[in-house]
């Protein structure tokens, strides 16, 4: 937590929903997430107000409580696991897990996704737990900031939740995802930076989570939509620790000037005129072009290369 408040404090995240982090069990004190620079408060921190009475505490059978399917994180921390389970051993389940009723036999967790596996290492039979009335969007973003306020999450892990509040249109601005995460509006659209990162590169990254920043990220995207495999290769580079972040542009570009191979940063055209609904883009590097416009005649274009296309490809 000591890493977190340095974070805020100098401006680089804000600070979660708060209301929502009430709703939560053993929520830490407002006062320790104190930020001049958090985002303003999104209309969805309406929905879990704290104000209201909170329901008590009473037990389940561990059997009727499944995960989220909002929990982007892995639950797989077997040492933490373990330290829970002599913590549980000695003095029960101090913190209840918060849960919400899918119907009469079925809950789902929404914070305590460690405690319940935990719970169910040890066989108990039973689990604390506190039942919450929530929507879909309400767990979700309930999950996501008590995952911010209570673990260190890494900005890959932080994209993740970010991309499932936006997939599933819990959050329709960067402004709102970033209110629910705890951080910057401008730090968002960096996350989403690892959205074009080749399948193998985020292989690695769910693996290694930590070794790559979403700024790193958000300077890389390009390079990595335009050359994957190599892109790939480098990251799995990175979770080996032979080579920093600062040096994966340098890296691959090396690769490519000793291979005879140029290659370019992908460069952007924008044609607007009269009449068109948006611009044209025109985004291309010496080995590729792609175009992006509303409305576009691609019959029309397809032929237009055809005619032209000796033209069109230098010698």
């Amino acid at each position: 937590m000591a890493k977190v408040s340095g974070l805020m404090s100098s401006g680089k995240i804000g600070k979660a929903d708060q209301k929502v982090v009430d709703a939560m069990p053993d929520a830490p004190a407002a006062a320790a997430l104190d930020s001049s620079t958090a985002p303003a408060k999104s209309k969805k921190s309406t929905t879990l107000d704290s104000s209201a009475p909170k329901t008590a505490i009473t037990e389940l059978a561990v059997a009727l409580v499944r995960p989220s399917p909002f929990q982007v994180r892995a639950v797989a921390d077997s040492d933490y696991i373990e330290t829970l389970m002599a913590s549980i051993v000695q003095s029960g389940v101090i913190s209840p897990v918060v849960v919400r009723m899918l119907d009469s036999s079925n809950y789902e967790v929404i914070a305590g996704h460690h405690r319940l596996e935990a719970c169910r290492r040890l066989g108990n039979e039973n689990v604390p737990v506190v039942v919450r009335q929530m929507t879909d969007s309400e767990a979700a973003c309930a999950l996501a900031s008590d995952n911010f306020v209570r673990k260190e999450l890494s900005d890959y892990e932080r994209f993740k939740h970010a991309k499932l509040l936006k997939d599933h249109a819990f959050c329709k601005t960067n402004s709102e995802i970033g209110q629910v995460l705890g951080v910057s509006r401008q730090l968002v659209g960096f996350l989403f930076a690892f959205e074009d990162f080749p399948a193998g590169a985020k292989a690695i990254l769910e693996v290694n989570p930590k070794i790559l920043g979403a700024t790193q990220a958000n300077e890389l995207k390009d390079i990595a939509r335009e050359e994957p495999d190599v892109f790939t290769e480098a990251i799995a580079l990175l979770a080996e620790d032979k080579i920093r972040q600062n040096q994966i542009r340098l890296w691959i570009e090396s690769k490519f000037k000793s291979s005879s191979v140029r290659m370019q940063r992908r460069q952007e055209i924008k044609i607007s005129r009269p009449g068109l609904r948006s611009p044209i883009k025109l985004t291309y590097t010496d080995r590729e072009a792609k175009i992006q416009a509303e409305g576009l005649n691609v019959s029309r274009l397809k032929k237009l290369i055809e005619d032209n296309l000796d033209s069109l490809i230098s010698q």
